[in-house]
């Protein structure tokens, strides 16, 4: 079978275009609680109550956020307040300072609440309406789903909901909810400038590119590209065309550092500002907080990577008063590096705090859910939690841990394709981009070949750490980059796995993932 008939089979096996158009999608009113609480939403609107939406400070609370305050903007009504809590102030999601703080009689929650317990009780005692718009997994204890008392729950995560695809972002959940109240209200807004905060928010919670996903996520990004928002200019004055890649490692690690170091609420300012000059005064200031971010988490990680505790299916590091909001990317980083399961938590007055990170297809929401009775508090996904605990339960912790430790039944093993470099040409590069975009759930095609010389290097980077090389395999020669490596290379014969993208002149070049010296 020919290189090519084998990328297309491999491809073609995804299933991944559930739907082909935006007006394929699934209605609305589909996602369980969006048509009971639109019902409610427009009661609210007509008697002019007060609405306060709360958000979260990440992407995806953030975009949230962002695509409510566009929509009750488009609407005209002005009856309304908005809320990102501040990671250090109010802690995650909405709670009863919070509830106090806005003085509604209706409150929205974006991307959080499906464990606010207290706040639905506080709510429902004060004669208040509590509407929780969340995708995150609900609390289950001895098999048995727990759910705040609210109003209404949006959650495709919740039992009773079986809508097409459950791992979908808040983001999605809260664009649901708004066509919802727009249908109920019969009032003709498009919600076309609502998709790029999507497609933001999509890339930046790690949703698979599969199904709703898909559609809504390059709706999205063809969006961005005319979008009259101040924001997005910007973005693609810096980043040419938005992409995954872009999203990925620029855009979403310079929003998320917000949130992380200071107050979120500077992004959803951000996103506001119209004015071209004041928009792009924001977005330096949003780059030099990421810049502080990065210097705080080399510094830490640094200190993780040194001496972790090691258990069987995972590692463990923490550290007095670490910065809480870059654990989360230390952890990862630990994860990367180790190859396993990882958590990075803060020690502050015998308190752990932090984050973990999947690796080796642990769910780890499922599995510290075993543990809940050693934890103060935790939530989050299958690839990524929050947590908290006592220092005098770590040990407790990690031995249950391991112990109870849950792996996904379906795990996603990454394809390989051998090749040969004469097989790599526009026409292979062609297919691979009609399949686009890749991320979660449609990654990328790996590629192997053997018995590769290396022809020549140039040292790229600002330190230097990085090659541009050039193979040659009989009569082909092919360039690649090779990041993070500065072994000379040079007549070395070597095995390489690479994914083949197009460079910015339009030439195929092989984005090198591994390389190996032959015997």
């Amino acid at each position: 079978m020919s290189v090519l008939k084998q990328v297309i089979d491999i491809l073609n096996n995804r299933n991944l275009d559930t739907f082909k158009k935006i007006n394929q999608i699934p209605s609305f009113d589909t996602l369980v609680g969006v048509k009971e609480a639109s019902k409610i939403i427009k009661d609210s609107i007509l008697q002019n109550k007060k609405i306060a939406v709360v958000g979260d400070y990440d992407v995806d609370g953030i975009t949230s956020t962002c695509i409510m305050d566009i929509f009750f903007n488009d609407l005209g009504y002005r009856n309304i307040i908005f809320k990102i809590p501040n990671r250090f102030v109010d802690g995650y999601g909405i709670n009863i300072d919070i509830v106090k703080e806005l003085d509604a009689d209706v409150y929205i929650t974006v991307d959080n609440g499906i464990n606010a317990f207290e706040v639905a009780d506080f709510c429902n005692a004060l004669n208040k309406i509590l509407i929780i718009s969340d995708h995150h997994k609900p609390l289950i204890v001895d098999d048995k789903e727990i759910l705040p008392n609210a109003k209404v729950i949006i959650n495709p995560n919740q039992q009773s909901c079986n809508f097409i695809q459950k791992d979908i972002c808040g983001a999605v959940v809260a664009f649901y909810l708004c066509g919802g109240i727009k249908n109920e209200l019969g009032v003709n807004i498009k919600l076309d400038n609502y998709t790029p905060f999507l497609a933001l928010a999509i890339i930046a919670d790690m949703m698979p590119l599969t199904s709703l996903n898909r559609i809504l996520f390059k709706y999205g990004i063809s969006n961005i590209q005319k979008s009259n928002i101040t924001a997005f200019k910007i973005f693609k004055s810096i980043y040419g065309e938005i992409n995954t890649q872009n999203i990925s490692f620029n855009i979403a690690p310079t929003l998320n550092s917000v949130g992380r170091l200071e107050d979120a609420k500077i992004v959803l300012d951000f996103f506001r500002e119209q004015n071209p000059t004041k928009a792009d005064m924001a977005f330096r200031q949003l780059i030099e907080i990421n810049n502080k971010r990065k210097n705080i988490q080399n510094e830490i990680t640094k200190i993780a990577l040194k001496n972790p505790r090691k258990s069987k299916k995972f590692i463990l590091s923490y550290g007095e008063n670490w910065h809480e909001g870059v654990l989360g990317i230390v952890a990862s980083k630990l994860a990367e590096e180790f190859n396993m399961s990882a958590f990075c938590l803060s020690l502050k007055n015998g308190i752990l705090k932090g984050s973990g990170r999947a690796k080796g297809g642990i769910n780890l929401i499922h599995s510290i859910q075993n543990c809940k009775d050693l934890l103060l508090g935790f939530g989050g996904h299958s690839g990524a939690v929050g947590l908290s605990l006592t220092l005098e339960n770590l040990d407790k912790f990690i031995n249950e841990l391991d112990k109870n430790c849950i792996i996904d039944s379906e795990i996603k093993h990454k394809e390989t394709v051998y090749i040969r470099l004469c097989d790599i040409d526009d026409k292979l590069l062609e297919v691979l981009e009609s399949y686009e975009p890749y991320g979660i759930g449609n990654e990328q095609i790996e590629f192997y070949a053997s018995d590769i010389l290396v022809v020549d290097s140039i040292l790229l980077g600002k330190n230097k750490e990085h090659q541009r090389l050039q193979f040659r395999q009989n009569e082909t020669i092919r360039s690649g980059i090779l990041f993070n490596n500065k072994d000379k290379l040079v007549n070395k014969n070597v095995d390489i796995t690479f994914n083949i993208a197009r460079n910015k002149f339009n030439e195929i070049q092989l984005m090198i993932n591994n390389i190996n010296f032959r015997d």
